[in-house]
């Protein structure tokens, strides 16, 4: 029985059954099937449906479907892991060079914004010291 990303099994439908899912007659739903305008495989002379197969058909459409069907060697090709890993990882140095470029969420960066507190090693420190100095009233 074919599995889902999650590990689990995914629901085989008979005609009947697939038919009964989308609310058709079941000589609409064969029509389709053999002319391969919907997701089916024909098992020992009988029609069999994955259910999240019919469900995406629903949701995408039949173009998705005959595109996925041309192309299938595309989604499971090695190389396409690969390219995206690189894709990650350069879009993720992008991100930490501008990081370190604007020091957005640093200290330093805080410093240079507000300059009042250029020059003290600890900011935590300076922080403490105003807010005692404001409760204080000074």
């Amino acid at each position: 029985m074919p599995e889902t990303q999650n590990g689990q099994f995914a629901e085989v439908l008979t005609l009947g059954e697939a038919a009964a899912f989308l609310r058709v007659p079941e000589a609409e739903l064969l029509t389709l099937a053999e002319s391969h305008a919907i997701p089916a495989q024909r098992i020992g002379g009988e029609w069999r449906f994955l259910k999240k197969a019919l469900a995406e058909w629903l949701r995408y459409g039949p173009d998705y479907f005959r595109e996925s069907r041309r192309w299938p060697w595309l989604l499971e090709h090695p190389m396409l892991e690969e390219l995206l890993f690189l894709l990650e990882k350069r879009l993720l140095d992008q991100l930490n060079a501008e990081k370190a470029r604007t020091g957005r969420g640093s200290k330093q960066a805080v410093l240079r914004h507000f300059g009042a507190f250029e020059g003290e090693d600890d900011l935590a420190e300076v922080l403490a010291d105003l807010h005692a100095r404001r409760k204080a009233g000074g």
